[in-house]
């Protein structure tokens, strides 16, 4: 395996308080709102300010059994309203609101924010949804009505019922029309809110069964202008991918093979990296460029999946062709992909969990055996003259032991807020573990110096 040490991990901080069980996975919020939402053994979802990681709020009282996933609901324009859906062993989703206050400036924020790093009563801090923070005090037993209040931070909207096992994961779409789950019982519902916004009024459009043991995990690919996209991985070692029609019908329309053990995780690739790779395309060339997929296998492996084209039929216009109407337009076509990388392995247990990153384009993984690990895409050249730009992944940092002799259930790429931030934007990396914890790790370029003299240089095993 070809290592180019390029990058560092280096601790930052853990959000606390951890949980006293198992946590499943760390979600930050879509909408650019410095929270991150982690699901819990312990039946609830704790909520945690990424300007300071302390516990922002809890969702709790909704799920009899552990909840395994999470999802924030995605928003064009934030109406004061944060929304959460969740999954739980209990095999029912949940629905989520909490109203957030958005009166108070923003200079009064920024002092009580400096005056509760000294006040020993404020253990929490709550931040709103413009990203402030206003001090909580510690809840006593006879402060009833403190109690209370903190109690109805979210509301338990709704529960969502349908499937007859555990609900493995949840995930809303980009347009946030759509709510997909999965579940242990081999199906996959997909619901819509129906009614206006809060009416909690939900749909079910869809139940797809044709995967034949567990469904471990769904991922949504964005509108290419033919209608978004959702995939599925399963413990049937294959990856589905599924639309619905015209007529609101959803089918499988397509059926990726090749790894040798159950798939646990799938990401999208970003705009970012499509535009660093984009191919050449002709000026009569109407169809979009279809972002690759990504999975992680219990057969220790990751697979980079990509489109393969399919012209349409002679004398036919193409469906994506937006000059022609579309009733004369034919139907696309069932979808063809093929394994077009697998990156170079980096671990020897069950990868359980992959995210591509927005910022950079780079992967990160993390798996059973406690590593964490960045991949990085990067051309070799062409394969001959006028040919294609050929492309090589390769591990730039591995972190052993991230989480001492536990099991890493998630972990995902995420902007940081806190102080230590060194730019706008800068990213770091949240992983969540089977000891309750979740980390915070700060990604640092190495000295080109060092490289060159090999002191974290490229090494081949």
């Amino acid at each position: 395996m070809a290592t180019a040490h390029t990058v560092r991990i280096l601790p930052v901080a853990e959000f606390k308080p951890f949980s006293s069980s198992r946590a499943w996975v760390s979600i930050p919020n879509p909408n650019g709102l410095p929270l991150i939402a982690t699901a819990t053994s312990d039946k609830t979802v704790r909520v945690y300010s990424l300007n300071n990681f302390t516990l922002h709020s809890t969702l709790e009282g909704g799920h009899s059994r552990s909840v395994r996933s999470v999802a924030w609901k995605p928003t064009v324009k934030h109406n004061g309203t944060l929304c959460i859906a969740t999954g739980s062993f209990d095999a029912t989703m949940g629905i989520w609101r909490r109203r957030e206050d958005i009166a108070e400036e923003i200079d009064a924020q920024n002092e009580t924010h400096n005056e509760g790093a000294k006040d020993e009563d404020a253990v929490e801090v709550e931040i709103t949804s413009a990203g402030q923070s206003k001090p909580h005090r510690k809840v006593h037993d006879n402060e009833d009505e403190d109690e209370d209040e903190e109690n109805e931070d979210w509301e338990f909207a709704i529960v969502l019922e349908g499937h007859d096992s555990e609900i493995k994961n949840v995930a809303y779409s980009p347009s946030g029309q759509w709510l997909a789950s999965c579940s242990r019982d081999k199906s996959i519902w997909i619901w819509e809110e129906i009614g206006d916004e809060g009416d909690d009024e939900f749909e079910t459009i869809a139940v797809l069964q044709e995967h034949t043991a567990d469904v471990k995990c769904v991922c949504w690919r964005k509108d290419d202008g033919n209608g978004e996209v959702l995939a599925s991985g399963s413990y049937d070692d294959t990856i589905r991918f599924w639309k619905g029609d015209d007529e609101g019908e959803w089918s499988s329309i397509a059926t990726l093979e090749g790894h040798e053990g159950t798939v646990w995780s799938l990401d999208w690739e970003p705009e970012v990296s499509q535009k660093m790779f984009a191919p050449e395309q002709s000026s009569e060339d109407y169809s979009p460029q279809i972002p690759r997929l990504i999975s992680s296998s219990a057969d220790m492996t990751i697979r980079v999946w990509t489109k393969v084209p399919t012209p349409p039929p002679p004398n036919k216009p193409s469906y994506f062709n937006t000059g022609i109407p579309s009733t004369m337009r034919p139907p696309p076509a069932e979808e063809t992909w093929k394994c077009t990388a697998i990156l170079p392995k980096a671990h020897d247990l069950p990868i359980y969990a992959i995210n591509w990153s927005k910022k950079s384009g780079r992967v990160v993984s993390a798996a059973g055996d406690g590593k964490v690990v960045i991949y990085e895409e990067r051309t070799k050249g062409r394969t001959a003259v006028g040919g294609g730009i050929e492309r090589e992944w390769v591990v730039i940092e591995t972190l052993a032991g991230a989480h001492g002799p536990y099991e890493i259930n998630h972990v995902a790429w995420c902007t940081r807020y806190d102080n230590g931030k060194k730019e706008e934007g800068e990213e770091m990396i949240v992983t969540t573990g089977d000891d309750g914890v979740v980390r915070a790790w700060a990604i640092e370029a190495v000295a080109v110096e060092e490289v060159a003299t090999g002191m974290n240089g490229i090494s081949i095993s």
